[in-house]
C-alpha cells in the first residue's frame, strides 16, 4: 500500500514472525546464543521466557533456519493441556503415526524413533512454543522423555519457549526434578529507548529505506507508548506509516504517531497486557497513557553535545511539550545493562574538573587535546563536510544520492576524542605513524615482538602501551587477543576497540562516524571504511584499496572497530591461524546473528605500495595461500568464502597454461609423426599464441569491468591476470606444507 511512496520494497513493520527482519539488540543476542549453547553443547533442556510479543517465536524461527540437516527439528506452537494426549503431539510433530494406539505403545514407537535417528548421526531437537499453556503432567512426560539416552548421549535436545507464567511454573516445588535438568535459559525484557530507536531503523533499512523517515521524537513516543515490547512497536509505526501515507506526508512526525495512539486508545485495540507486570500497564495505566496522547505529552529529544552526537533524554524546552510529572506506578523502559559510550568532546580548560574521580590507567591514558575543536582544524574539514553532507541526507524529506567521499590529506590530524573505545595496534613499520592519527581515544596499546626493538620504542615515545608477544607474525590471532585481554584489563569499561596496521593513519572523524554509526545499529559486530592509498610524491591520496559499495559484507579486514561485547561472545580470535583470523572472526560472529558493515567514510590512509615485481611476486603468492587457506577453512556454503578467488589461482595460474604446453606438446608430436609437411615448432606456436590470446582477452575484460575505479586499468589488469600464476604458487605451499590438513581439523 505504502511501499513505493516510501521507496520500501517491503512492509517494515509487520507482526508475522520473520527472521530476515530480526533485531539483534543485547536481549535478542543473548537469547539466541543460549539457544545455539543448548543444540550445540547437547544440553538437554533450554527455557527461553519473555513478555507477549518481544520476539520469542522470531527467534525460534530464526534457530530453525540456521540448523542443519545433521538435525531433525519440530515445532509445537498450539499445544495444551485437555487437548489431546502429549506423546501423541510429540508423534504428530514428527510425521509419526499415533492413531488408535496406547499410552505404553506411544512411549515405545517414540522411544524406536529416537534410536533411529540416532543410529543415523542424527540429532533429534524438540522446539514447543507457548509452553505456559503445558499442565505439570505434561511437563513431568517430557521430563520422562529427556531421560530416553544411548550410552552418555541424550537422544532429544527440548526447547520450550513462553511468556513469564512458564518461569513460574517450573520455580514450583513439584518441578524440582525438571527445572535441574534446564542446561540453559533465558528471559527476554523489552527494548530500551535506545534499542526502540535502532529496532525501528533496522528494520526500515531491512526493507530498503534509504533516509529518515521517523522524526526523533516520533520515536520517542513510541518507545514510551509500546513499553519497549516490539510487537507493540510494530503496531504503532506500521500504522503511522499508513497515516502518513494517507497525508502525503513523506516524514512521521510526533503529531502523526500522537493521532495513531489516540485512535487506537480510543477506537482500537491497543494490543497492551493486563496484567500487573513490571513493564506492562495495568488498566489504571492505560487510561493515563490514553489521556496523555490526547494532550500534550511527555517528550524527549536529543540534545547536541557538540559532536554530532547526543546527550540522552534532555527535556523539551518548550511549554507546551512540558513532561508532567510521572505516577509511581507508570510504565517504565527497561534500560540496558550496558548501554552504549556517548562522543564527548574535551572541556575547554575552564570548564574541567580537576577533582574529577574518575578512574585512570598512567600508561593508558591519552593526553587530553588542548587544540580547537577537530572540525576547525584545516586537515579535518574534508570529513566535517563529509559528515554535515551525511547529516543533511539524513534529515532530508526525499532520497538523495550519495555524496562522494572527499579524499583526506595524507598526513591526518588526530581523531576527535572518543570515549569507551580503545586502539590496538600491531606491526611492523612507522607505528607512530598510526599512533599520531589517534588523539584522544581511551586507551591505546602496540604488540611487538620485542619492547627493544626500534618499531617499540617508537611506539612507547608516542604515548602507546607496549605488549610484547614473540611471533606475533606467525600467529595474528593469538597476538591479538593478548592486547585485548590487556587493553581490557586496564579499561573494562571499553565498548569498542579499532584494530589498526603500523603504518596506517586512521582519516579524521573515522571513530567518531564509526561509533555514532554502531550506536544507532547494535546488531552491527564489527565495522570498517575505505583505506586509501598514500601519495607522497604529491601529497595526495590515492585509489581506494577497497573499492567495494558500502553496505553489509561477509568479513572485513585487519583494520576494523569492533564491538567489545560482541567480540567476547565470540571468544576473540582463533589463534592457531596464520592467516584469514579476521575473516573467521566475522564469520562465526554472523553465525550468531551479528552482522558486518562497510561504511562509505574513509578510515585509513597508507603507505604507498611496494613496487617490482620481488614485491609484486610475493603478495601474489601471499594471497594464493591466504585463498587456499579460506576455501579449506569457510570454502563450504553458504560461506564459500574465497572459493572463487581460489579457483581463479588455479584455472589461470595452473590448469590454462598446463593445457596449453600439452596442447602444444602433442599438436607438435602428432605434425611430425602424421604430416611431415608441417613444421611441428610452427603447430606448438599456435597453439601457444592461441593461449596468449586467451590471457591477452582476460586481461582487456579485467581492464573494462573490475578495473574501472583504478588509477590504471590496464596495468591493474596485467598484475591480477599474471598475478595468478604466483598464486598459484602461493596455494601449493598452502598444500604441500601440511597446513591443509591443520585448518581443517
Amino acid at each position: 500500500m505504502y511501499e513505493d511512496f516510501f521507496g520500501l520494497s517491503e512492509k517494515p513493520f509487520s507482526i508475522q514472525p520473520d527472521p530476515s527482519f530480526l533485531y539483534w539488540g543485547r536481549g535478542h543476542r543473548l537469547a539466541y546464543a543460549m539457544l545455539e549453547y543448548g543444540v550445540l553443547n547437547h544440553a538437554g533442556i533450554s527455557v527461553i521466557t519473555g513478555e507477549v510479543g518481544c520476539g520469542k517465536t522470531t527467534l525460534i524461527h530464526r534457530l530453525l533456519d540456521q540448523l542443519s540437516d545433521t538435525h531433525t527439528v519440530s515445532l509445537l506452537s498450539n499445544i495444551q493441556q485437555g487437548r489431546g494426549d502429549l506423546l501423541s503431539w510429540v508423534l504428530m510433530s514428527f510425521g509419526q503415526p499415533f492413531a488408535g494406539k496406547t499410552h505404553v505403545e506411544l512411549f515405545a514407537q517414540l522411544q524406536s524413533f529416537f534410536i533411529g535417528e540416532y543410529a543415523k548421526g542424527r540429532r533429534v531437537v524438540l522446539i514447543i512454543d507457548e509452553a505456559q499453556n503445558l499442565s505439570p503432567d505434561m511437563l513431568e512426560e517430557l521430563r520422562m522423555l529427556s531421560n530416553i539416552n544411548a550410552g552418555k548421549d541424550q537422544l532429544l535436545q527440548l526447547i520450550m519457549v513462553g511468556q513469564p507464567q512458564l518461569k513460574d511454573l517450573l520455580n514450583h516445588p513439584d518441578m524440582l526434578q525438571l527445572a535441574q535438568r534446564i542446561g540453559s535459559d533465558f528471559h527476554l525484557t523489552p527494548l530500551s529507548r535506545e534499542e526502540v530507536a535502532a529496532y525501528i531503523e533496522t528494520r526500515l533499512t531491512i526493507a530498503g529505506a534509504t533516509r529518515r523517515i521517523f522524526t526523533d521524537r516520533a520515536v520517542d513516543v513510541i518507545a514510551e507508548q509500546s513499553t519497549g515490547v516490539p510487537r507493540v512497536i510494530n503496531i504503532i509505526a506500521d500504522t503511522a506509516l499508513v497515516y502518513a501515507f494517507s497525508s502525503q506526508d513523506l516524514v512521521v512526525d510526533i503529531d502523526i504517531v500522537r493521532n495513531v495512539v489516540r485512535d487506537k486508545m480510543e477506537f482500537g485495540v491497543f494490543g497492551y497486557a493486563t496484567r500487573n507486570e513490571p513493564n506492562s500497564p495495568g488498566p489504571s495505566q492505560v487510561s493515563q497513557l490514553r489521556a496523555q496522547a490526547a494532550g500534550p505529552t511527555a517528550f524527549i529529544k536529543e540534545e547536541s553535545d557538540g559532536t554530532g552526537g547526543s546527550s540522552r533524554h534532555a527535556p523539551e524546552r518548550a511549554a507546551v511539550n512540558a513532561r508532567p510529572e510521572k505516577p509511581a506506578d507508570a510504565p517504565r523502559m527497561t534500560p540496558a545493562r550496558r548501554p552504549s559510550p556517548r562522543l564527548v568532546e574535551t572541556p575547554p580548560p575552564e570548564e574541567t574538573n580537576a577533582d574529577d574521580p574518575s578512574p585512570s590507567v598512567a600508561s593508558f591514558a591519552r593526553p587530553p587535546r588542548e587544540t580547537a575543536a577537530p572540525a576547525a582544524a584545516p586537515t579535518a574539514a574534508p570529513i566535517a563536510a563529509y559528515e554535515q553532507a551525511a547529516r543533511a541526507e539524513a534529515k532530508a524529506p526525499a532520497a538523495a544520492p550519495r555524496a562522494a567521499i572527499p579524499e583526506p590529506a595524507p598526513s591526518p590530524s588526530p581523531q576527535p576524542v572518543a570515549a569507551g573505545v580503545g586502539v590496538i595496534v600491531i606491526g611492523a613499520g612507522r607505528p607512530e605513524a598510526s599512533l599520531a592519527s589517534l588523539g584522544g581515544v581511551d586507551a591505546v596499546i602496540y604488540i611487538a615482538d620485542s619492547s627493544e626493538s626500534a618499531d617499540a620504542k617508537a611506539a612507547a615515545r608516542a604515548g602507546a602501551h607496549i605488549v610484547e608477544f614473540p611471533g606475533a607474525a606467525q600467529s595474528p590471532g593469538r597476538a591479538r587477543n593478548a592486547g585485548y585481554r590487556q587493553i581490557m584489563k586496564a579499561r573494562s569499561d571499553l565498548a569498542y576497540v579499532q584494530f589498526v596496521e603500523a603504518g596506517a593513519s586512521l582519516a579524521p572523524g573515522w571513530l567518531e562516524t564509526a561509533v555514532k554509526f554502531m550506536e544507532r545499529r547494535p546488531e552491527v559486530a564489527i565495522v570498517e571504511g575505505a583505506t586509501l592509498e598514500a601519495r607522497p610524491q604529491d601529497g595526495r591520496t590515492g585509489r581506494r584499496e577497497t573499492p567495494d559499495e558500502p553496505g553489509e559484507i561477509q568479513a572485513a579486514g585487519g583494520l576494523m572497530l569492533a564491538r567489545a561485547e560482541a567480540f567476547e561472545a565470540a571468544g576473540g580470535y582463533r589463534g592457531d591461524l596464520p592467516v584469514n583470523e579476521t575473516e573467521d572472526l566475522c564469520i562465526r560472529l554472523r553465525r550468531r546473528g551479528a552482522h558486518i558493515w562497510r561504511l562509505d567514510a574513509p578510515m585509513a590512509i597508507r603507505g604507498k605500495a611496494q613496487r617490482g615485481s620481488g614485491g609484486w611476486w610475493a603478495r601474489a603468492a601471499r594471497d594464493g595461500y591466504r585463498y587456499a587457506h579460506g576455501v579449506r577453512l569457510h570454502g563450504a556454503p553458504p560461506e564459500r568464502l574465497y572459493v572463487r578467488e581460489h579457483a581463479r589461482s588455479l584455472i589461470w595460474g595452473a590448469a590454462v597454461p598446463f593445457v596449453v604446453v600439452c596442447l602444444a606438446a602433442v599438436g607438435a608430436g602428432a605434425a611430425q609423426i602424421l604430416a611431415r609437411g608441417l613444421n611441428p615448432f610452427l603447430i606448438a606456436a599456435a597453439v601457444l599464441g592461441f593461449g596468449a590470446a586467451l590471457y591477452l582477452a582476460r586481461i582487456f575484460w579485467v581492464a573494462v569491468t573490475a578495473g574501472r575505479e583504478r588509477r590504471n586499468p590496464l596495468l591493474y589488469a596485467l598484475s591480477a591476470t599474471l598475478g595468478h600464476v604466483p598464486e598459484f604458487m602461493g596455494a601449493w605451499r598452502f598444500y604441500a606444507s601440511g597446513e591443509a590438513r591443520r585448518a581443517g581439523s
